[in-house]
């Protein structure tokens, strides 16, 4: 492959064995490297880890606890949001698809109400928060603008 005056050849193909050769030699003297470093490697490791370790264990603790939280709430406050919506909208279903069993599970519920009251001597609702025991029952909404828009609409006029 000749080039031009403007271009120059290229530079010949390596021969495959040198290159294996040479590929050898780098890799033992890595290994030779790596094993005559490894007690010093191995005491800084240990000097950091007693150093760090009990630190880093405390922070994965924390992070594992607020991690946790964080889940908790986000499923406390999905149950909270569309809980009552998505009991309504089972029930709503059941009784869609089949009647009698709607009927049959709204008896045993009743049924199963009578007899607490009948062991316990009060009823079942009592024996909860009122906000969780009658739980569809939505806070009142709240307007978050206040009276802006009434000051908008009727501003007081001063001089």
């Amino acid at each position: 492959m000749g080039g031009s005056p403007s271009i120059p050849s290229p530079p010949p193909p390596p021969d495959p064995n040198a290159v294996a050769q040479a590929n050898a030699e780098a890799y033992k003297k890595n290994v030779e490297t790596y094993l005559e470093k490894s007690p010093e490697l191995a005491a800084m490791e240990n000097k950091l880890r007693i150093q760090y370790m009990p630190q880093q264990r405390a922070l994965e603790r924390q992070l594992s606890a607020l991690d946790q939280q964080a889940g908790v709430q986000a499923g406390m406050q999905l149950e909270r949001q569309f809980g009552p919506q998505r009991t309504l909208e089972s029930l709503r279903r059941q009784y869609e698809t089949s009647p009698q069993a709607y009927a049959l599970n709204r008896g045993l519920g009743d049924q199963m109400t009578r007899q607490f009251g009948r062991l316990y001597g009060a009823s079942p609702y009592a024996s909860v928060e009122p906000e969780v025991a009658f739980a569809p029952r939505q806070a009142q909404p709240t307007d978050i603008y206040g009276d802006i828009s009434s000051r908008i609409s009727n501003p007081t006029l001063r001089e």
